[in-house]
């Protein structure tokens, strides 16, 4: 897999994933020292040609709008057109962020979805810092945000792997072209309860994806039904859902969605 950083935010978040994935770092001590305003990192980006240079056909992209750096993101863009790009983009929390940080916000976000529903990237995933912060849980001050960074890499990694793996039952359907706009769950089994990452409008489709121990899968009789209640809830509300159970070596089970749309959001 291949991350891009754009930014503080970005590149921290890139950063979190495991050694064996290429990581390209692009923050604000790579671009020239003249740039000062947003419009300046737009103006003044780099080629990144070494960088930007990857073999993979697909790459994940983590960028946060509030940042100056993140005008730099179409021209990065730009020049990995030719990828499957999945977006992971980083909504500040309004009441933390600078009414400058809001703007640029406003403005990237609005932006990066038009880029997708047009078909330009693949998908973009929305996820906001107070919500993701809340599922992280309580914590000092100076770790809270490498919690939450951590969080998010581990998520993307874990339902990519579990893509290639082989389910003990079920599957993920394809989501509809036009279902680019995204986020994703982190789900408790047990208490059958759910926390997003951010909170869509408009959800048409989801995904759902059971990490199930051994010993839960052998013993408990009513699993399926607890997630077959879950797909007629889903239907009910006319959503369009799937899901698929692997069996995982940990004692303790899980889930994760991938909800999408093809609504525009507002953001936070």
């Amino acid at each position: 897999m291949v991350v891009i950083g754009i930014g503080e935010a970005g590149c921290k978040i890139a950063s979190c994933f495991s050694k064996g994935h290429k990581k390209i770092l692009l923050d604000i001590d790579k671009f020239p020292s003249t740039c000062k305003k947003v419009e300046d990192f737009e103006s003044k980006c780099p080629s990144f040609k070494k960088e930007l240079t990857f073999r993979q056909k697909e790459c994940w992209v983590f960028v946060c709008g509030a940042g100056k750096v993140s005008g730099a993101t179409l021209r990065i863009l730009e020049k990995i057109k030719t990828k499957k790009i999945n977006i992971v983009y980083i909504c500040p929390d309004p009441i933390l962020a600078t009414p400058m940080q809001l703007k640029r916000h406003k403005v990237a976000i609005n932006i990066l979805q038009e880029y997708v529903r047009s078909g330009l990237l693949n998908s973009m995933y929305l996820v906001s810092n107070r919500e993701i912060l809340n599922i992280a849980g309580e914590g000092p001050i100076s770790s809270m945000y490498e919690s939450a960074n951590r969080m998010i890499a581990n998520v993307i990694e874990s339902v990519e792997f579990f893509k290639k793996e082989k389910p003990v039952l079920g599957s993920i359907a394809e989501t509809k072209d036009i279902s680019r706009i995204k986020t994703f769950g982190i789900g408790n089994l047990e208490k059958n309860e759910e926390n997003l990452a951010f909170l869509l409008d408009n959800v048409t489709e989801i995904g759902y994806i059971y990490s199930v121990s051994q010993d839960q899968l052998d013993q408990q009789n009513d699993l399926l039904n607890i997630i077959k209640d879950r797909i007629s809830k889903d239907k009910e509300n006319k959503i369009l859902s799937s899901f698929a159970i692997f069996s995982s070596e940990y004692e303790q089970s899980f889930f994760y969605s991938i909800q999408s749309t093809h609504y525009i959001q507002k953001g936070e």
